[in-house]
């Protein structure tokens, strides 16, 4: 981020999503550890388990006691996990990449210094700064991500790789994530990649009739049930171009509405008031130009 645009940050915002980040986090690891405690005290305590319960049987009582102690740590750890929702839904939900690099900054990930870069370099992604997304993505090692973090370092290398020029290249990170599948979801997540990787292709190609089967096979593996806005939006702005692409104004019209009334501060929506307001965006890019003394050849 420049610094004006770090200036443009409601810092009260960041103090009050960092807090209650905390603060759930703190609680809910409290609470495990008392609980695991408890656990522990009454297998081996002063009256152990055994003795305690002999009046009402050592059978079904005792594994009871202990199922329900490990449900309240599952759901302890969950309420733990789901403290950095407050980090991530400001991307998610409020679609604010600057507001989530801000936030990123002061969490500290478990120690987990690779998942905090990429979490950086999704956000310098979103907010249109991909020079600096990239610098950042290729300091992170994906080694120790699972999952979602996964498919998210996997899906921005190959979006940076194709803007850059280096297409080429996305084979090979699509070779690295096949030698990393070790569960169902990651070959589906396999499949999700490869699909918007294909899509990006068919464009390149103009293909565009394999470029919307991409696009459409991208649909059906997603969660769209369940799509945060940042998701949403996002699907928006991809379906906007490829209807720019095929012709259609007045659908590629409505998608980019779509991506304009609720983008907030993504890069897509700049995009989008290019479409909808070409007269005002050359506008204004030329009294930017003007105050800057023109632009880089």
């Amino acid at each position: 981020m420049t610094v004006e645009e770090m200036a443009g940050v409601d810092q009260r915002e960041v103090d009050r999503r960092v807090r209650r980040c905390r603060i759930r986090q703190c609680l809910g690891w409290a609470a495990y550890a008392l609980v695991i405690i408890h656990l522990l005290y009454m297998i081996f305590g002063v009256f152990p388990m055994q003795a305690w319960m002999r009046a009402y049987g050592r059978g079904m009582m005792q594994i009871s006691v202990i199922v329900v102690h490990f449900a309240v740590l599952g759901i302890l750890a969950l309420v733990a996990k789901t403290g950095i929702s407050w980090i991530y839904g400001a991307l998610q939900k409020e679609c604010d990449p600057y507001l989530f690099e801000t936030c990123v900054y002061h969490i500290g990930f478990m120690g987990n210094e690779n998942l905090k870069q990429l979490n950086l370099a999704i956000a310098q992604y979103y907010q249109g700064n991909f020079q600096q997304a990239m610098d950042t993505i290729m300091h992170t090692d994906p080694g120790s991500f699972k999952r979602t973090n996964r498919l998210n370092y996997y899906m921005l290398k190959s979006s940076l790789y194709f803007r850059f020029g280096m297409g080429d290249k996305v084979r090979e990170l699509e070779n690295e994530f096949q030698r990393r599948i070790s569960s169902k979801q990651d070959a589906k997540n396999m499949q999700i990649l490869c699909a918007v990787n294909n899509l990006k292709r068919a464009r390149a190609n103009k293909d565009y009739e394999s470029a919307w089967r991409f696009y459409q096979e991208w649909l059906h593996l997603s969660d769209k049930g369940g799509a945060d806005l940042w998701t949403k939006v996002g699907r928006a702005w991809q379906q906007a171009v490829l209807e720019q692409d095929c012709g259609n104004e007045a659908a590629a019209r409505a998608a980019f509405t779509f991506v304009e009334k609720y983008g907030n501060r993504l890069f897509f929506v700049k995009d989008a008031a290019q479409f909808l307001h070409p007269q005002e965006t050359a506008k204004t890019e030329e009294e930017g130009e003007e105050q800057s003394g023109g632009t880089e050849a």
